[in-house]
C-alpha cells in the first residue's frame, strides 16, 4: 500500500463511518436474546469509544482519557483489543455483521500498516486533537503527508 498521499481527515471519516455502522448494527441486534444483548452492548461500548477517538471529539473526553492514565486507548494495543472484540461480536450479527466484521478487519489491517510504516500518521490519526497540550497552539489537524 502506498502511504505517500494520505489525508488524515479522509482516513478519520472512514474509520468513524465504520464504527458508526457497527454501533447501529449492534443497536439493531440488541435485546433479541440475552447473549445478543451482551454482545451488542460490548460492540456499542467499544464502537463509541473508537468513534470518539477517530473523530477526536468531544475534546474534554480526549483530555480525560489522556490525563487519567487511560492512554491505552490511543496505543496500538488498545486498538488491537477494541477492534478484535468488535470484529468477534459483530460477526455474530448475521450476514450484515459478517460484512462489517470483514470491513472492520480491513481497516484494522490498514491501521497496522500505518502504525508500522508511518507512526507519525498513526499519532496524527488517533492521538492528536485540538486540545492536546503536547501539540501547542499551531496544530491544524487536517494534514497531508508526502514522501519526498
Amino acid at each position: 500500500m502506498d502511504y505517500s498521499k494520505l489525508s488524515t481527515e479522509a482516513l478519520r471519516m472512514l474509520f468513524a463511518a465504520t464504527y458508526a455502522i457497527n454501533f447501529c448494527l449492534a443497536a439493531i441486534h440488541f435485546g433479541n436474546t440475552y447473549l445478543e444483548g451482551v454482545a451488542a452492548s460490548i460492540v456499542m461500548f467499544f464502537s463509541l469509544i473508537m468513534l470518539s477517538i477517530s473523530l477526536q471529539k468531544p475534546g474534554s473526553f480526549m483530555v480525560y482519557l489522556e490525563t487519567t492514565e487511560k492512554e491505552v486507548a490511543f496505543t496500538w494495543m488498545g486498538r488491537l483489543v477494541a477492534d478484535a472484540l468488535i470484529i468477534l461480536f459483530v460477526f455474530s450479527f448475521g450476514l450484515p455483521g459478517q460484512i462489517m466484521a470483514i470491513v472492520t478487519l480491513v481497516f484494522f489491517l490498514v491501521t497496522l500498516g500505518i502504525a508500522k510504516h508511518r507512526p507519525d500518521i498513526f499519532r496524527d490519526l488517533f492521538r492528536a486533537h485540538e486540545q492536546d497540550p503536547s501539540l501547542g497552539e499551531s496544530y491544524q489537524g487536517n494534514t497531508s503527508y508526502n514522501i519526498a
